[in-house]
């Protein structure tokens, strides 16, 4: 599976380069849409309420050109983002691209509990098929006892 490059919801109040960004990112031009992210949130204050955004699309966009350092950046932003689900969607596409299943569905379940009506969360924890926890944690998910608690409980 590759990683989509949608974007969700009104970026109409947003920084105009990253209205940029989200053009080029369409169009799969990704150099311009690296530099576009960028420069929108190096010209805002990190207490603006899209900083964020504009640097998780960034820390995408080099992923998507081979620059590991957008992994980083977009679970550093994910860490202090308290409403915007495109940042922990984003991060969850980053995590899938570099194999990380757990990271990615941790991300999607951290992003659908602040925004549990985003569509690229939904559609992304769908597509990749989320398990429940085990029943009893610290045991293996294979072990009999987990199971068969796992069974009775998933029938009521």
């Amino acid at each position: 599976m590759s990683i989509m490059q949608e974007t969700y919801n009104d970026h109409s109040l947003c920084h105009p380069h990253f209205i940029n960004g989200v053009e080029f990112l369409k169009r799969n031009m990704l150099s311009q849409a690296a530099h576009s992210f960028e420069q929108a949130y190096e010209q805002v204050n990190y207490r603006d309420p899209h900083y964020n955004k504009y640097a998780s699309f960034a820390g995408l966009c080099r992923v998507l050109l081979g620059d590991h350092g957008g992994l980083a950046l977009c679970r550093e932003v994910a860490r202090n983002e308290l409403y915007d689900g495109d940042v922990f969607h984003n991060l969850a596409r980053v995590e899938w691209q570099y194999g990380d299943r757990k990271r990615t569905v941790e991300a999607l379940t951290n992003g659908l509990r602040i925004d549990e009506a985003h569509p690229g969360l939904q559609q992304f924890r769908q597509r990749i098929g989320v398990r429940k926890r085990s029943a009893i944690s610290f045991l293996p998910r294979n072990c009999a006892l987990n199971n068969r608690l796992g069974i009775l409980f998933r029938r009521k």
